[in-house]
């Protein structure tokens, strides 16, 4: 992700560009909720696979 400098020559090119400006941050911001849902998933549906199975014999007591 790159920051772009907002050249302040005139108001309404400002405003245009700072209009541009949020709607790539927004596309930005929903590419990465995207992502972090993804590997959100993936680690949780790893964590239930791992714990379906309940302990056996002595494993549920630490101190033996």
């Amino acid at each position: 992700m790159r920051r772009r400098k907002i050249r302040m020559d005139s108001p309404r090119d400002s405003g245009e560009e700072l209009h541009q400006e949020v709607r790539r941050l927004r596309t930005e911001i929903q590419q990465l909720r995207e992502i972090v849902n993804a590997l959100f998933n993936a680690v949780f549906e790893d964590s239930e696979e791992e714990f379906d199975a309940a302990p056996k014999g002595d494993d549920n007591n630490m101190y033996n």
